[in-house]
């Protein structure tokens, strides 16, 4: 990484050939870590470091230089937090598509950090990475029919209903069978649609609750949107 932008809220390393994406990044971020301070009602003045790779060996051996195990970064992964950092390995021609990459990852690093107390133990995977696909603002483009075309095509590539709350990262996440982003982030959004605006807040500590919505919540979210979205696909 040959370039750096930085503000009091966040530094962002690239190379050079990202420029327009370290750029948008800077201006994304400064909105959404004001909102995710209040969202987990904190005042966080750390500053938020980036990294942003072009090339994927790299970005792995970077990432691997983090960690203690080499077989720990699954061979999908294009973006994690580790050490307190973002880290992203992007295609420079479609850079600005992984814009939300940062935010995305920020409410992961917020999330442990606030809510878990750095216990990864305690993390739920399917509610962590659905929040943070819903909170990272990176699915806001899926608004009515965008949504409901979303909807369908996951509903129709869901082979399986997988048990969520057994879900970790590699091949049970992401599959032939389906996909647990997918998967997630509709949980998700079922949860925002049918919970208080506080319910739905206070639900990131509820370990229990979130637990006990994971048995069955797959079969509840298509239930509920293929009445909303008047569908008449069998069900699996």
């Amino acid at each position: 990484m040959e370039k750096k932008l930085e503000t009091n809220l966040c530094k962002i390393n690239y190379s050079e050939s990202l420029e327009d994406l370290a750029e948008a990044t800077i201006s994304l971020l400064n909105q959404k870590i004001k909102e995710f301070n209040s969202f987990f009602d904190i005042s966080n003045n750390e500053q938020i470091v980036v990294n942003y790779f072009d090339n994927i060996e790299e970005f792995r051996e970077f990432v691997y230089s983090l960690r203690d195990k080499r077989d720990s970064l699954p061979e999908y992964a294009r973006g994690t937090y580790d050490k307190g950092m973002i880290n992203a390995c992007v295609n420079t021609k479609f850079q600005l598509k992984r814009l939300y990459t940062a935010s995305h990852e920020l409410f992961h690093i917020l999330y442990m950090k606030y809510i878990l107390n750095n216990d990864s133990s305690k993390r739920i995977v399917w509610y962590d990475e659905g929040m943070a696909q819903f909170m990272s603002g990176e699915k806001d483009y899926l608004t009515e029919d965008a949504f409901k075309e979303f909807y369908f095509n996951v509903r129709e590539k869901t082979k399986t209903i997988p048990q969520m709350n057994s879900l970790k990262h590699g091949k049970s996440f992401v599959n032939e069978d389906y996909n647990g982003y997918d998967l997630s982030y509709l949980s998700i959004k079922y949860l925002s649609e049918i919970l208080s605006d506080i319910e739905f807040k206070n639900l990131m500590s509820d370990f229990s609750k979130i637990t006990q919505l994971g048995n069955n919540i797959i079969n509840e979210m298509f239930n509920y949107y293929d009445e909303k979205l008047k569908s008449r696909i069998v069900k699996k």
